[in-house]
């Protein structure tokens, strides 16, 4: 029933990103992102976790649990990803800081251009050798272009041209890309891309550690800084929502149709470490909103009890 939805995931992420992208543009001004530019310890914190602190934690994974190649490559893989589209839907009913979501996401997306090969080529050698990899820039560029910055864009001014129907709009987009993901959910358990017992029990325990200690490691400074609850929030879930669809991008253009057998061998490996990460992300990811749409909820009672 679900055989047509592989070959339309990438198509369904990319709508549901313009959709939240565009709804959430509609609650936000240029001055919320300004606010970011003047004081950037936010966003500084997070790129940096986002860049070097996740990749060390799959690093350490690798090194203590010593799996084969092709689960140690998908790890590096998954870590070496940006935030993806579904980090803005958690970030919104986690009532986090929605401008520095998106900032983190567009600009870690970007900087895919440079850090995933880079990444690669310093993690992965001693599992992949000497393989030639080009990032597929064009498909990256258009993400950001056409899929993050137009519909941000398009929000912002739809919120300064209609005041007045913002907020209706912005709840119809979101909930239309709420549509799209229940479609992606059941395709992606339909389809049965996923067997959690593939690897034993080793393997997935281990994806759902990295991605539970990357989570909690870089909300830490925000924890111990007394920083604001909805940039800790934001930071949290975009390190916990990588974009899995550029992980299958990549890995099919480097596993798929390689002709290497090492690289044969690793596809299964890599191929679930990518689909299983996708499911506890969202597991985790769904856990951690839930608990900050609490927190955000009492810190809207407790001024009032006090008053």
């Amino acid at each position: 029933m679900f055989d047509w939805y592989p070959a339309h995931e990438y198509d369904c992420a990319r709508a549901q990103l313009v959709l939240f992208t565009l709804g959430m543009g509609m609650t936000l001004s240029f001055g919320d992102f300004v606010e970011i530019a003047r004081r950037p310890r936010s966003f500084g914190a997070g790129l940096l976790g986002h860049l070097f602190v996740i990749p060390l934690i799959a690093v350490l994974i690798n090194w203590l649990a010593n799996f084969d190649a092709g689960i140690c490559v998908g790890l590096i893989l998954v870590a070496a990803m940006p935030g993806g589209a579904m980090s803005k839907l958690f970030a919104y009913f986690g009532r986090g800081n929605m401008a520095l979501s998106i900032s983190l996401t567009g600009v870690s997306t970007l900087l895919t251009l440079v850090t995933v090969p880079l990444m690669l080529q310093i993690l992965a050698t001693r599992y992949m050798g000497d393989v030639a990899f080009t990032m597929p820039v064009v498909e990256i560029l258009t993400d950001v272009a056409l899929c993050l910055f137009l519909p941000l864009v398009a929000g912002l001014t739809v919120a300064r041209i209609w005041p007045k129907h913002h907020r209706l709009l912005s709840k119809i987009c979101i909930r239309i890309g709420l549509l799209v993901v229940v479609v992606m959910v059941a395709g992606s358990l339909g389809s049965g891309r996923i067997r959690p017992g593939q690897y034993g029990i080793g393997v997935p325990v281990a994806i759902i550690l990295f991605c539970v200690i990357g989570m909690q490691v870089n909300m830490l400074l925000f924890y111990l800084c007394k920083w604001p609850r909805p940039d800790r929030f934001a930071v949290g879930i975009e390190v916990t929502m990588r974009n899995m669809n550029l992980a299958l991008l990549i890995y099919a253009r480097l596993f798929h149709d390689a002709s290497d057998e090492a690289m044969i061998a690793m596809r299964p490996g890599v191929l679930f470490v990518i689909l299983f990460y996708a499911a506890t992300a969202m597991g985790a990811g769904l856990l951690l909103t839930l608990n900050h749409r609490r927190m955000a909820r009492n810190d809207q009672v407790e001024p009032i009890a006090t008053s």
